[in-house]
């Protein structure tokens, strides 16, 4: 939960010689050594520490998204696992999957967001906590929903990346 996030808009072809390592230790190399290295800030956003309670808002709870719900509760975890659990992750989504969140989160109104927001507040929630945090979270979606609208504009794949 503590490591730091950081989304990566893929060109078709780091994508494809992503997914076709079939090994996840492999896998996580390249990433780091290719995709991190590089580090185009172009085609990335990074959400630090707000990974966490930002899933949390847009998931409803920490665990990882199951089939059928809104496309915006994919938007961090909830594409194809690449990583290892508890080591590293690495959270795929193909374009179409970007373009159903770019929608699902252009169609959030600032109200819903808010409200959103304010799970970070409930009980079950473990994650950093500080008088600003809300409003940070609702800052983060808006930046996010910005980054995977120029991703899916560009036809681009997205990897969130965090290390546990």
């Amino acid at each position: 939960m503590t490591g730091r996030g950081v989304l990566f808009a893929l060109d078709p072809a780091d994508e494809r010689q992503m997914l076709a390592i079939p090994e996840a230790r492999a896998r996580i190399a390249w990433v780091a050594n290719v995709i991190e290295e590089r580090w185009d800030v172009a085609w990335l956003h990074e959400t630090d520490a707000l990974w966490f309670p930002v899933h949390y808002c847009l998931h409803g709870a920490s665990g990882f998204p199951e089939p059928g719900l809104p496309a915006e509760a994919r938007t961090i975890f909830g594409g194809l696992p690449l990583g290892v659990p508890g080591i590293y992750s690495i959270d795929y989504k193909d374009a179409d999957l970007v373009r159903r969140i770019t929608t699902a989160l252009s169609m959030m109104r600032d109200d819903a967001v808010w409200a959103r927001a304010g799970l970070v507040e409930r009980k079950d929630y473990t994650g950093p906590k500080d008088d600003n945090l809300q409003v940070a979270v609702v800052d983060e979606i808006h930046a996010l929903a910005a980054f995977f609208a120029k991703a899916a504009q560009a036809g681009r794949s997205v990897i969130f990346t965090v290390d546990m």
